[in-house]
């Protein structure tokens, strides 16, 4: 067994060893990543905390030029940042990782066994976040297993139980589930990862990959932090503002020898929603279902407007609980300039965060706004608003994983 080991760790090393001259990205993120055995998972490679898993079993089975290969790709998943960046709240394993190989074989040629668009019937040239969602949403007539008895035992063999699928479809589902089984947000990770793409652009070090392949991983750099984090720096500014001194609270570095902070949360953030024809459903319940989660951390009230061409109230919504129901009206055309406006006539606001789909021409800037949030509703639209977005004064973007 530890011969079996050694060679298939040696068949590795040589394939790195070829690298150090022929892909210096591809290299380098192989440094910043831990190589372990883990005879428990079905596939050669799986990436994930800093590691870089491999079954010896699996490999010696392999040629060396599928070794090299199925490792390319793993490495190539991890310049994606799919297994640290943007992942959705309590993911489908199943479903990140089919989304994640038919990316891959989107934007690169493989002769690897890899998932393609057309496999699951979908369009080319997606994201991995839509190509994710369209997999959950079609669910029932793929390999993605909605409705699938999942059990991991504790040295991480997966069985799963679905009735009426085959064994070699079963056998897939376990091998897309043990891959991701590891992914998770890690900003840390994706730092690591932007310093050895910045340093390929610096040099030219692209080595073998594909124009278009290294502009999506150019593109991935663009977006530092996903919208959880951004929505709560504005929730940190409505806090930070309604600080005071007290006598019963003891400060944290001295104690009761100096006064303490106390926060009181006041009603300083608008939000606005567009309601225009072109925004499904779906997308007008994940907006509201991320202003609810306002108030799970402390937030006494939220003013929300809605539009479309127009605003649909002249009044605000104030909120000052999460609500299950909220009525919508307007289904019109988009017109961004009304919140804008609102915003200026309102300066009492520390914030606007505007859930969008983005589809409309660019507003005209009447004043210097400060710490407006786009939130768009899928990467596709985030890259065509961004195009204006980036022109507005004061304003930052993120978009909604699907």
């Amino acid at each position: 067994m530890a011969e079996e080991k050694e060679s298939a760790l040696k068949r590795i090393q040589h394939v790195a060893e070829k690298w150090f001259l022929s892909e210096p990205l591809l290299f380098g993120v192989f440094c910043t990543h831990r190589l372990n055995a883990f005879r428990s998972i079905k596939v050669p490679f799986r990436v994930g905390k800093m590691r870089i898993e491999y079954n010896p079993d699996v490999i010696d089975s392999l040629s060396d030029i599928m070794v090299e290969e199925r490792l390319k790709i793993e490495i190539i998943r991890i310049l994606l940042k799919h297994p640290y960046q943007r992942l959705p709240v309590c993911p489908n394993k199943i479903a990140l990782s089919i989304a994640s190989d038919i990316t891959i074989s989107d934007n690169y040629k493989t002769i690897a066994p890899l998932d393609a668009p057309a496999d699951y019937g979908l369009a080319e040239n997606l994201c991995f976040e839509e190509y994710y969602a369209k997999l959950l949403n079609d669910a029932e007539n793929n390999i993605v297993g909605a409705s699938a008895s999942i059990e991991v035992d504790s040295d991480g063999n997966v069985s799963i139980s679905l009735e009426g699928i085959s064994e070699q479809d079963m056998q897939k589902m376990v091998e897309a589930y043990q891959s991701a089984d590891l992914w998770q947000e890690d900003d840390e990770a994706c730092e690591a990862i932007n310093t050895e793409i910045e340093r390929a652009q610096l040099s030219n070090g692209w080595g073998t990959l594909p124009g278009d392949l290294v502009q999506v991983i150019e593109a991935n750099m663009k977006i530092q932090m996903d919208y959880r984090k951004m929505l709560n720096q504005f929730r940190a500014s409505v806090l930070s503002s309604s600080r005071r001194l007290s006598r019963t609270r003891p400060n944290r570095r001295y104690e009761f020898d100096y006064m303490g902070s106390q926060y009181a949360f006041t009603t300083k953030l608008l939000i606005a929603v567009d309601v225009s024809g072109s925004v499904s459903d779906t997308a007008l319940s994940q907006f509201f279902s991320i202003i609810n989660r306002f108030f799970k951390y402390g937030i006494s009230s939220l003013d929300v407007i809605q539009f479309d061409a127009a605003l649909s109230s002249e009044e605000p919504l104030s909120l000052k609980k999460a609500k299950s129901r909220v009525k919508i009206t307007g289904r019109g055309g988009t017109n961004f300039q009304i919140p804008l406006d609102y915003y200026e006539a309102h300066p009492s606001y520390d914030g606007l965060i505007i859930f969008t789909d983005g589809c409309a021409p660019k507003p005209e800037q009447h004043h210097y706004f400060e710490r407006i949030l786009w939130v768009l509703t899928s990467r596709s639209e985030y890259d065509d608003a961004m195009k204006w977005i980036s022109e507005l004064n004061g304003s930052k973007a993120t978009y909604i994983p699907c």
